[in-house]
């Protein structure tokens, strides 16, 4: 690791720390960034003379390619145990918290020692069980949400306990309702609702259990304004736990694909969340999580809504969902052609 001049910098070596523009402050690339001509380039352009980097030697990737494997690992364990628990749940039996605590403990670990999340979601393999993988899913980016909001390992325990269970609920509502492969009727949907109060019955009933878990599984369909359910309770009456769910529910379910929809690019789901983050969804909360989600974003390739093909190279700090993509030797500023949007990242 060393800062050396940016004419000395070569393609494969790793950015350490962030690269931030010194005027806006905004992420330019993030640390982790294997570099490559184009963005050396981007820098040298914009003016940044030296960078603190490390240079990938064999052992550096195979110590990456370790770190996947022991997330995958990780990630496996938890999905295996997770599985197991609410196949007991649909038979009846209660959550035997101790079966599934150290799996808990692993991902947490995993996550929140991470630099980037996305690519460690990109890692999974998508189930066929959607409610299944959206728990598990929800749950780690609750983990990495909460990490960011400054909470204590003790905190986090308890927040990703109730992403993994936030929907546990569904299992007590008609399979036939669940996986109905179009828009649900108001009678359907009335019935779906309950799972928040099923889901907190399940949970106060397990020993090991917080309330603050139970209470962030009942309220994640809440909203700031009171037009959420079950309760219907505004914003200073829903749980903190309950806010960060809600944020993290939404992002994947809409970047996921259900039996009723297509998935939806991040981007454009993180435009929803922030153009509801006044009033619907908790402002901060919502805040921290673009902010800061975003900046993994610098380097992917995406395909924006004219069929062309880009690469990320910059992220403007106080609009995150709309970044300047690089096509070619030419630079795609969405910032400014606002009838062009990303469609999909293609890695």
């Amino acid at each position: 690791m060393s800062i050396i001049k940016i004419d000395d910098v070569m393609p494969g070596m790793v950015l350490v720390e962030d690269i931030e523009d010194l005027n806006t402050g905004n992420i330019l690339l993030k640390s982790g960034t294997v570099l490559n001509k184009k963005n050396i380039l981007h820098l040298k352009n914009m003016n940044i003379n030296y960078l603190n980097v490390l240079e990938i030697t064999g052992e550096i990737k195979e110590v990456n390619q370790d770190k996947q494997k022991s997330f995958i690992d990780k990630y496996d364990n938890l999905a295996k145990k997770t599985k197991k628990v609410l196949k007991d749940v649909k038979l009846g039996k209660k959550i035997i918290i101790s079966e599934i605590s150290d799996e808990v403990n692993d991902i947490i670990d995993e996550i929140t020692s991470s630099n980037n999340i996305l690519s460690r979601l990109r890692q999974i393999e998508e189930s066929d069980d959607y409610t299944f993988q959206h728990s598990l899913t929800v749950c780690m980016l609750s983990i990495m949400l909460g990490k960011w909001l400054g909470y204590t390992w003790r905190e986090l325990k308890q927040l990703a306990l109730s992403g993994l269970f936030h929907d546990i609920g569904k299992l007590r509502v008609s399979r036939d309702i669940i996986e109905k492969p179009s828009r649900l009727n108001e009678m359907e949907f009335n019935i779906v609702k309950k799972h928040t109060i099923f889901g907190y019955n399940i949970l106060m009933e397990t020993v090991g259990i917080s309330q603050n878990t139970a209470l962030g599984a009942l309220q994640h369909h809440e909203r700031e304004d009171g037009s959420g359910y079950p309760l219907r309770l505004k914003s200073d009456k829903i749980h903190e736990f309950g806010k960060i769910i809600a944020v993290c529910d939404i992002f994947n379910a809409m970047t996921s694909k259900r039996i009723y929809e297509d998935k939806k690019s991040p981007f454009k789901v993180a435009e929803l969340i922030s153009e509801n983050r006044f009033g619907v969804l908790d402002a901060r909360i919502s805040t921290v999580f673009l902010d800061n989600i975003s900046k993994f974003y610098v380097g992917n390739l995406v395909k924006l809504s004219n069929g062309v093909i880009g690469e990320i190279v910059y992220v403007n700090k106080n609009i995150p969902t709309r970044p300047v993509v690089r096509v070619e030797d030419d630079f795609v500023d969405l910032m400014k052609l606002r009838d062009i949007e990303i469609i999909d990242i293609i890695e």
